[in-house]
């Protein structure tokens, strides 16, 4: 059965739909998808997916950071990145903050077999898999993201964590204990005067780097260089450099 997605508005030149989909307890949850400006204007192309992970509960993404879909439609525009359809997920209920849960439960988050499937089934995208499905989380997100790429490279192809703050040893410890082969690719990326979240990236990096099995494989990438006169002008610039991130690191293509 198709889950049915219903438009509720058109940010950034696209559309914006809305569905419900069975989360990892079983229980329906609010998952919104948007659809960039080139799906409707290019009926045959397929799409890569951009999971975008919420970090208060029972909310999504979106709702948080409003002008997400701005940034990622603004890195296409300028030719750094190419058209993502993003799926952003409600964020599971039994914590105010869902993302410390990544210690004791990182599966929860990453391994959402029924989110792919109903993707899949209602939008032109890109078959899962790690060349052509990333995660983003921005703010009270990117330790979600951060917890997804790591724990299962083989899903996603890449994972870019914005303005975050990480339990580095759970994140070190969830890294360790993904499967065999493909390497994680993480992006850490913070405002140049954002001193806590860069000491926040700078630890994980060394936690990882120095961590047992998989962690130490992850190859972990720190971004400290924006910088701009307003918090949302420079937030709209590092989703931009998250998205080129991304687009660079998935490596298939419609």
């Amino acid at each position: 059965m198709v889950t049915q997605f219903d438009v509720i508005g058109k940010p950034a030149g696209g559309e914006l739909l809305e569905g419900a989909v069975a989360g990892p307890d079983g229980r329906p949850r609010t998952v919104r998808v948007w659809l960039p400006e080139r799906y409707r204007t290019d009926p045959q192309a397929r799409f890569p997916v951009v999971v975008l992970h919420a970090g208060t509960a029972r909310r999504t993404a979106d709702t948080e950071v409003p002008d997400v879909f701005e940034g990622i439609a603004s890195a296409v525009k300028l030719g750094r990145a190419r058209p993502f359809v993003v799926v952003a997920p409600e964020a599971p209920t039994g914590t105010e903050h869902p993302c410390e849960l990544v210690a004791a439960a990182p599966q929860a988050i990453t391994d959402d077999q029924a989110l792919r499937t109903a993707v899949a089934a209602a939008f032109r995208t890109l078959p899962a898999g790690p060349g052509s499905w990333g995660v983003l989380g921005i703010d009270g997100g990117a330790a979600c993201a951060a917890a997804a790429g790591l724990a299962r490279p083989d899903l996603y192809g890449a994972a870019a964590a914005v303005s975050g703050r990480y339990d580095a040893t759970a994140l070190a410890g969830t890294g360790a204990e993904a499967p065999e082969g493909t390497a994680a690719k993480l992006l850490l990326a913070a405002a140049k005067n954002d001193a806590a979240g860069l000491d926040a990236a700078r630890k994980l990096q060394t936690a990882l780097q120095g961590g047992r099995g998989r962690a130490a494989k992850a190859n972990v990438r720190i971004s400290d260089v924006v910088q701009d006169f307003a918090p949302d002008r420079e937030r709209l610039r590092l989703v931009r450099v998250a998205a080129q991130y991304l687009a660079e690191s998935l490596t298939r293509t419609g």
